[in-house]
């Protein structure tokens, strides 16, 4: 499986893929997003590839980690859980 971004000067970026998660969330920001995104190629019609033009700014490819508030209790036993599968 292969996914690419080509970034362009202005913004743009065409973006394939033949990657089911990546060709899922090109048609979801296609859909949400008509006016944005243009689906130039369809899998069916590409040798399985999707083929899209859309702006730079709608690939994410990293989520941060959520925040989590502990306990001093809590985060007492993430340390010790921790000491004990440590070599």
């Amino acid at each position: 499986m292969e996914t690419c971004f080509n970034w362009v000067d202005d913004g743009l970026c065409f973006a394939s893929s033949d990657d089911r998660h990546w060709i899922a969330v090109i048609r979801r920001a296609a859909r949400d997003n008509p006016e944005d995104v243009t689906i130039l190629a369809e899998p069916q019609d590409n040798d399985g590839c999707i083929y899209a033009k859309m702006p730079t700014n709608y690939i994410h490819v990293y989520k941060p980690r959520k925040k989590v508030d502990l306990t001093d209790e809590q985060r007492a036993e993430v340390v010790d859980r921790l000491k004990k599968n440590r070599p």
